[in-house]
């Protein structure tokens, strides 16, 4: 089958590379850079939030991958009263082998492999020593992942658990009310704020006896699909192999 493929999700479209469908990946977003030559061969059009939908038309697809969180609504409907299209939206790792499965059967491509490997970790997987964390993903102001969202629940696979405990899935918080959390870690993703080390040494400035910060990465935490495994194989080692140590905990006073 001849396929014309647009990914409008990064996770998505390094998948669709991994199992075998490069070279019918058409299109994809600015923000689609694993494998990092994509854009040689697929057409950029535009943000997640912000593609072109007479850019797509233009490219004559025959399938679009998209998500329900990343991509707007609006545009992803007219774009799918034209062009069949599959909407994804997993919650959790638990719930990546299901939506591989259904870009198997959409493309009429083989995910059964990668599906597969997914359920034996989890079911293999390996408790880490608890942890009550605090999950931030920007800054000013610092906003962090709420317990209802894939990040959240792919360290609760771990055994670890989210200090934050509203119902928001991405809810900014001020320091303040990160301390009510009494979270045992603060972790500093990599995506989509960069945290670095002075932005460590800025919260520490802020919150002197803030618990320990440790930087981690938000690719293998927030993309799903392919990634999905290598996360978890990647989260059953040790922690010092996933997390970069920013600061130990304060002393009480």
């Amino acid at each position: 089958m001849n396929r014309r493929i647009i990914s409008l999700v990064p996770s998505l479209s390094e998948t669709l590379c991994d199992v075998g469908l490069r070279d019918q990946l058409i299109g994809c977003t600015n923000f689609c850079v694993e494998p990092r030559d994509l854009h040689r061969t697929a057409t950029r059009v535009g943000g997640t939030k912000d593609f072109d939908v007479s850019l797509i038309r233009s490219l004559r697809p025959t399938h679009i991958l998209c998500n329900q969180e990343e991509n707007p609504r609006e545009p992803i409907l007219e774009l799918a009263r034209e062009i069949p299209t599959l909407v994804t939206f997993p919650k959790g790792p638990e719930d990546v082998p299901g939506m591989l499965r259904d870009i198997g059967r959409f493309l009429e491509c083989e995910t059964e492999k990668e599906a597969a490997a997914i359920e034996s970790l989890l079911k293999a997987q390996k408790r880490q020593p608890s942890r009550r964390f605090l999950y931030l993903i920007w800054q000013n102001p610092y906003m962090i992942a709420g317990p209802d969202c894939y990040i959240s629940r792919t360290l609760e696979s771990l055994g670890w658990v989210n200090a934050y405990e509203g119902g928001e899935r991405y809810p900014a918080l001020d320091i303040e009310a990160m301390a009510a959390c009494h979270a045992d870690i603060i972790l500093m993703s990599s995506e989509p704020y960069p945290f670095r080390r002075r932005d460590a040494e800025r919260l520490k400035a802020q919150w002197p006896l803030a618990p320990r910060l440790a930087r981690i990465d938000g690719q293998m935490l927030s993309w799903f699909g392919t990634r999905t495994r290598v996360a978890l194989e990647q989260l059953g080692k040790e922690e010092a192999v996933w997390l970069k140590e920013f600061s130990p905990p304060s002393a009480n006073p």
